[in-house]
């Protein structure tokens, strides 16, 4: 929902009449390949069958719940998301890093999002995993969301640190508000 967004603003107000409508097909058509495998069926036999084969630092122990077809495309998406979730914080910390200053920030945002991704990052690791899946394989299975929780957490931290960093530099006239509050 938020991409769509993203693109229909972002694509708005060009120019070209041709961009906005070829750029929604493009979007359709690439939403469309990423759902399809979702809404495929698979018989419950080729699912057995179907184990994820990698290297031996990613692999499930035998014995253990090797990944389906959909654990897959879920581990894929997860990562995507996680990645995406990484880089959302670049921007402001290469803002506040070139201006010297968190002015405008709300630290409460920061530091209430911190305790959700310690706290979410908590239970994955405190929950025990299934019945016949050793800890190794459900951290494997789960990775993509502790990565994403727990580092962003930690660039939380580099914005909490720019916050008492930068709290008592004064901010130049091109920083100030046009209108006093």
């Amino acid at each position: 929902m938020m991409l769509t967004l993203y693109f229909h603003y972002k694509f708005k107000k060009r120019p070209s009449l041709l961009s906005a409508p070829i750029n929604s097909v493009l979007l359709f058509i690439l939403g469309t390949v990423c759902t399809m495998p979702l809404l495929r069926g698979t018989s419950p036999v080729a699912a057995q069958r179907e184990v994820f084969r990698g290297r031996t630092l990613l692999s499930v122990e035998p014995g253990n719940k090797p990944f389906t077809k959909q654990e897959i495309i879920g581990f894929v998406i997860g990562s995507i998301s996680s990645v995406l979730y990484l880089l959302s914080r670049l921007p402001q910390i290469r803002t506040n890093f070139l201006r010297k200053s968190t002015q405008g920030i709300s630290y409460s945002l920061f530091a209430l999002v911190m305790l959700g991704n310690t706290l979410y990052g908590l239970s994955v690791l405190l929950k025990n995993p299934e019945v016949g899946q050793s800890e190794g394989s459900y951290l494997l299975h789960h990775l993509p969301w502790l990565v994403g929780s727990l580092g962003v957490l930690l660039l939380d931290t580099v914005i909490s640190v720019q916050f008492l960093m930068y709290r008592n530099h004064p901010t130049s006239s091109e920083h100030e508000p046009l209108l006093p509050s």
